[in-house]
């Protein structure tokens, strides 16, 4: 009975912690349990034999030195003061509510811990205080050397135990609920939990849009199928969907799994990991990625999960069941979809059924995972960027397409987007033989950015670190839009700030990063404009008043005498047009201009004009010489 308070914890602890697979959840949990019931029976049983009766107890193990008067044996001793001891223990370790709160974990809220290192810990702990405190430190019969070895080791053993505790505690905590240093965005309030009201039903899809994209970035579904030792049947298929992030966005993930309600995040090294594996989880991914589609070619590898998964579950019905599958049909099959997955896929058609629909929401998460925001150094252009396979290319050109028609330009800007590169895509051809093609898209149009671009996006909040890089790069262009960056003091808080973003602002970035002071960031965010944005699109220098032409944004507009109305995208275009020389046709329009209507001027009968584009009016039209903004 002795031996048994010291070795059952230790059993049930390993058990579950080694055998956890084979045992399975429930038996994990139904030994794990029953092992600290008898424990604590049997530790009362031994307080009121030894305690009460005062009858020392002995347990000799065996001998471990033996020389003449010199002898030192391995054993255990029970007095009243070790069984007093545990009787304390069990006072102040509640051991009772230990059990109980393992019990309401497996019954109630199961999905949401990590269930067998909580359980592992748990154990763990109760062998912990049972025995190393109560009994291998006060009573075991060793010679004073040995003893203190021994306290040596059992501290060492108890420090690693607390630290077991802490992290499991950490994993129940988070698992539950929303991290509280995470600002939940308001389109995300309530979204999920929500029920079929018409605001709750745009919160959720707005939530699930997002959760969606994120996965066409980040996402992977992956099948993993066990064989048994002959290697001809098929014992068990696991099934995972995996978004994997560095660890500064650990909370993100603890958030995602939180707000779906499954999965669980583990952290390793430098990377953090969100997975689904258990069969009602997936079940709840796929009614999501049934109602909202996956747009990349993951989309592809969706479906043959999902198909496998499918094919698998209507032959066992249970994920953790240790039936084997003997039909070569199902394991050729199974092994035949997981084969074609991922980087072995070769075919990436896409079904005609299923169309690219691209959503801001769902270009929001994708652009979290697979977007860019950036400063060039060399010249402080502000780029904003996507970069992909180039398998890729037909969703890129929907994400441009969907840019042109819904950033709100006029019919003036949206001619020069169309007939320009200012929104680009380009592709980059694999440099070995091995190696994959890359496709881009690009913007660093600084009118375009700040004017467009970015008011697109400020009602929407990022989840994960891309946000602070979007709040700098909102700083950084609104002083380039203003032509700040052309003084020496702003150029260098410019680049001080640049050198803040994306991979310099990770935990794990090993050199020196030197962040902005409220001095020089209330400096950056107030600057004062060194240029005007005029009325047909020409920009000035506020101190020489000499026009800038690099930075000159317009299109022309040609009428001619039957009412016919062209429109050229440059200079030298609108030249050849009118048939004049580029710089004559610019002093002919090199006039002041008081009303946008007024701007015509007559040239070999035709009328033609410059016309602003890439600005958004809030009021009155700036006149020459004042500014846009």
């Amino acid at each position: 009975m002795y031996l048994s308070i010291i070795i059952l914890p230790l059993l049930g602890s390993i058990v579950s912690g080694f055998f956890g697979r084979k045992v399975g959840v429930k038996g994990a949990q139904i030994i794990t349990c029953s092992n600290v019931i008898i424990t604590t029976i049997l530790a009362i049983l031994a307080f009121a034999e030894v305690g009460f009766n005062n009858i020392p107890v002995t347990i000799n193990l065996f001998r471990w030195i033996d020389s003449e008067w010199f002898n030192i044996i391995w054993g255990f001793q029970f007095d009243s003061l070790t069984v007093c001891f545990v009787g304390l223990l069990l006072l102040q370790q509640t051991e009772a509510v230990l059990v109980l709160i393992q019990l309401y974990k497996n019954i109630y809220i199961k999905k949401l811990f990590n269930y067998r290192l909580v359980s592992l810990a748990l154990k763990l702990y109760t062998f912990k205080s049972l025995c190393i405190n109560g009994l291998i430190n006060k009573k075991l019969k060793l010679s004073s050397f040995s003893l203190h070895h021994s306290l040596v080791f059992t501290k060492w053993r108890v420090n690693s135990l607390n630290q077991i505790m802490s992290y499991s505690i950490q994993e129940a905590k988070f698992s539950t609920f929303p991290p509280r240093k995470l600002k939940t965005p308001s389109y995300l309030i309530g979204g999920f939990e929500a029920g079929r009201g018409k605001e709750g039903g745009y919160q959720e899809s707005s939530f699930l849009e997002w959760f969606v994209g994120f996965t066409d970035a980040e996402g992977s579904f992956s099948i993993n199928p066990v064989l048994t030792q002959d290697g001809l049947t098929l014992s068990k298929v696991g099934f995972m969907f995996k978004i994997a992030l560095h660890i500064d966005d650990e909370e993100v993930l603890r958030y995602i799994s939180a707000k779906l309600g499954v999965g669980g995040v583990r952290v390793y090294k430098n990377e953090c990991i969100f997975s689904v594996t258990d069969k009602k989880g997936i079940l709840l991914l796929i009614s999501i990625f049934d109602k909202y589609n996956l747009n990349t070619s993951k989309y592809l590898d969706y479906l043959d999960f999902k198909q496998a998964f499918f094919y698998y579950i209507n032959r066992n019905n249970n994920l953790d069941s240790e039936t084997k599958i003997t039909s070569g049909a199902i394991k050729k099959k199974i092994i035949e979809l997981k084969n074609k997955m991922n980087t072995n896929r070769i075919n990436f058609d896409r079904p005609e059924s299923s169309k690219i629909i691209i959503t801001k929401y769902w270009l929001l998460g994708f652009i979290e995972g697979d977007g860019s925001f950036f400063i060039r150094r060399d010249n402080l252009t502000p780029t904003f960027s996507i970069e992909n396979t180039g398998v890729q290319f037909p969703v890129l050109l929907k994400i441009k397409e969907f840019l042109e028609n819904s950033l709100g330009f006029d019919k003036y800007s949206l001619y020069k987007i169309k007939n320009s590169s200012i929104i680009l895509l380009t592709i980059v051809k694999a440099r070995s033989v091995n190696g994959k093609s890359s496709v881009s898209l690009i913007i660093n149009n600084i009118n375009v950015l700040y004017n467009y671009l970015i008011p697109f996006f400020s009602d929407t909040e990022f989840l994960t670190k891309k946000g602070k890089d979007f709040n700098d790069f909102k700083i950084i262009s609104k002083a380039v839009y203003e032509g700040a960056h052309r003084k020496k003091e702003i150029r260098s808080l410019i680049l001080k700030l640049s050198n803040t973003m994306n991979n310099f602002r990770l935990s794990t970035y090993k050199g020196t990063v030197e962040y902005l002071n409220k001095e020089e960031l209330n400096i950056l965010t107030t600057v004062t404009p060194t240029i005007e944005h005029l009325i047909d699109g020409r920009v000035r220098d506020n101190i020489t008043k000499k026009i800038l032409p690099r930075q000159v944004s317009c299109v022309y507009e040609i009428i001619k005498n039957s009412g016919e109305v062209l429109l050229a995208g440059s200079l030298t275009e609108a030249a050849s047009i009118v048939g004049l020389y580029p710089d004559t046709l610019s002093k002919y329009l090199d006039i002041e201009i008081l009303n946008p209507k007024d701007a015509f001027i007559e040239i070999k009968n035709l009328k033609i004009r410059r016309v602003c584009v890439f600005f958004r009016n809030t009021g009155t039209p700036p006149k020459i010489g004042t500014r846009a903004f």
